[in-house]
């Protein structure tokens, strides 16, 4: 694999960094894992966490199969941090870096999430976990990245000379 698959704590960017590099994917998990027939792309985040949704029944090798069809395609591929998705990461040898907001990133996350439309489950189910998640890189099985409140990935990206303005 040519591209660099990065698992990103939901707030962060990554549908910003998505739509601003052509050299980035933002491969949002719902619409493979569910029958998004009929919905509008810009409907997703607000169907986020929405109860008796259709599972795809291609769920999980459809989402899989783009990971490796557009990974000579790109040089990053940005996806969840759900546990399912970095179990599917890890089980198909996908190797990934796991990246999360700092613990006192609570207030500006929660801001986010109001800005974009998500619903109230997606945020109170967030926000409930978030003091939850570990900060120790031991934990998981993937190198660890914590952004500092006042960072977005865009910053850590250009930082890592991953992404550049051109």
């Amino acid at each position: 694999m040519r591209a660099r698959v990065f698992s990103v704590f939901a707030g962060l960017g990554k549908t910003y960094v998505g739509k601003k590099y052509s050299n980035v994917l933002d491969l949002q998990s719902n619409p493979y894992r569910y029958d998004y027939t009929n919905i509008k792309k810009e409907d997703y985040e607000k169907l986020k966490e929405t109860p008796n949704r259709k599972v795809n029944p291609n769920w999980p090798n459809n989402f899989i199969n783009t990971i490796k069809e557009t990974s000579n395609k790109y040089d990053i591929i940005l996806v969840s941090s759900s546990l399912d998705i970095r179990e599917l990461l890890e089980e198909n040898n996908i190797p990934y870096t796991f990246i999360l907001p700092s613990k006192d990133s609570k207030e500006i996350l929660l801001e986010r999430y109001r800005k974009r439309g998500n619903s109230k489950e997606l945020i109170d189910n967030v926000m409930l976990n978030l003091d939850t998640w570990s900060y120790k890189e031991e934990d998981y099985n993937c190198p660890l990245v914590i952004l500092d409140k006042d960072k977005y990935l865009e910053d850590y990206l250009k930082e890592e000379g991953l992404i550049n303005d051109k």
